[in-house]
């Protein structure tokens, strides 16, 4: 099949190229967005809603931690099952893993609509924080059954080879929800609803647009009678246990730190923290994309035993990764002002001065931090997922975490390192996860081979 063909034959700077620039432009795409987002809120709602939105935000990424859960771990079944040829095996898990998402995105759903005010009260948020940051989640929760297929279906396109028509998905979501929240916000001059109402209008049209291909079953993954076993619930979870952690035990951690920030420094420290979370989501997404982009690709020639590919592939992965990581802190280290003001265009001189060495401090986690989740998803890739989830829990929640409690004592200047430190102990892990899995699945085999590195 073309598909396979692609990932099997095709030299792997060439794939590496063909799968890694659609991803990274699909992750650019939904990372402008981000941006974007940040910025209207920001300049047109003000900096005390921009704090409602950003202690909210972790919230609504962590509603969507079961489509992440089932969409990786499918995509990571189904592409080795491919390289093993069990195609029927492949569509049951496909089809299994769509009914899982919608099932659990409407359960979801109703959690964080009922319970918001709730969480963020818990949180430590008070008055306003907590009226406006419950708006904002119980938009995206009444949405949330009919477009927690987004995150899968971009999988499930790349499987089948329509890598452009995954990055055209991303696009959809970026412009279309970049345009509505302006004419929102900006034109008719509304609330923080609408500001999550743009983006989960476009989410809408993008399930729509990424599962339109699969309706009529003319696709490599094609829907049958589902059996849902546990022995495929069990392989889907398992395999995307990590990214289920990471996102989880991450958007915890973020509210453990927005709280920890809310008492020691106030709005302002919530702020700070939403401006390095938002530049964070400019650089960090470029990362992840173009090492999910080649996770199929990895993960195909990992069941088909071709570890020459595996290897050269992965080599590539991590050079671009660092190309990134070295631009990306050297632009948080000399530019903060400039991301300050992109997000609060009215940041008082307080708000500056707090932020700026925040961020600057925050560009030395940029530096390394790409290291982690290249081995994130190579791991992943490789269906290794013990190795996974505790990577993903020792790098989102027990190294940041512990950081805070050590750090929080010494003051909000202090504090502002943890998650430097957290980095700094993630990338020694992967490093030493790394070289385990070099000694234990790929001795003997050159890093270089005349024939796979072409």
């Amino acid at each position: 099949m073309e598909q396979n063909k692609l990932f099997a034959e095709t030299p792997p700077l060439q794939l590496f190229l063909r799968a890694a620039i659609p991803g990274a432009i699909a992750m650019l795409a939904s990372m402008l967005y981000d941006t974007a987002d940040g910025i209207l809120v920001g300049r047109f709602l003000g900096a005390d809603t921009f704090a409602a939105v950003a202690i909210s935000l972790p919230l609504v990424i962590m509603s969507f931690a079961v489509s992440d859960l089932v969409g990786v771990g499918s995509a990571a079944v189904i592409a080795v099952e491919h390289g093993k040829h069990n195609y029927d095996r492949a569509n049951d898990v496909f089809t299994t893993s769509v009914v899982i998402i919608f099932a659990g995105g409407f359960i979801l759903g109703i959690l964080f609509f009922l319970f918001a005010p709730n969480i963020l009260t818990l949180l430590g948020a008070k008055g306003e924080l907590v009226e406006k940051g419950s708006i904002y989640l119980r938009v995206y929760a009444a949405f949330l059954p009919f477009v927690s297929i987004n995150y899968a279906a971009d999988n499930f396109l790349k499987i089948c080879g329509m890598i452009r028509r995954s990055m055209i998905l991303s696009f959809i979501i970026a412009i279309l929800g970049t345009i509505l929240e302006f004419f929102f916000l900006a034109v008719l001059h509304l609330d923080v609803a609408y500001s999550a109402l743009g983006y989960c209008i476009a989410l809408l049209f993008s399930a729509v647009f990424g599962m339109w291909p699969f309706v009529h079953n003319k696709q490599i993954l094609k829907f049958v009678q589902p059996h849902f076993s546990w022995e495929i619930i069990r392989e889907v979870c398992a395999n995307g246990m990590a990214v289920f952690l990471q996102n989880i035990s991450g958007r915890i951690y973020s509210l453990i730190m927005n709280s920890t920030l809310l008492a020691l420094g106030g709005a302002n420290a919530v702020t700070t923290y939403g401006v390095i979370f938002f530049s964070a989501g400019i650089i960090t997404p470029l990362v992840y994309g173009e090492a999910d982009a080649l996770q199929p690709a990895i993960g195909y020639n990992w069941g088909a035993k071709n570890k020459h590919r595996v290897i050269a592939l992965t080599r590539y992965v991590f050079m671009a990764a660092g190309l990134i990581g070295l631009t990306s802190a050297s632009l948080m280290f000399f530019c903060p002002e400039l991301l300050v003001h992109l997000f609060i265009s009215d940041a008082t001189p307080e708000l500056v001065t707090m932020a700026v060495p925040a961020i600057r401090t925050y560009a030395a986690a940029i530096l390394i931090n790409w290291i982690y989740f290249c081995t994130q998803e190579f791991v992943i890739a490789l269906k290794l997922t013990r190795i996974s989830s505790v990577l993903s829990v020792l790098a989102t929640f027990i190294y940041p975490t512990t950081a805070i409690v050590l750090l929080a004592p010494f003051g909000l200047n202090v504090l502002w390192w943890a998650p430097v430190i957290g980095a700094a102990l993630t990338v020694l892990t992967s490093i030493v996860i790394l070289i385990h899995i070099r000694t234990t699945h790929f001795a003997g085999i050159p890093v270089r081979h005349p024939r796979e590195t072409r």
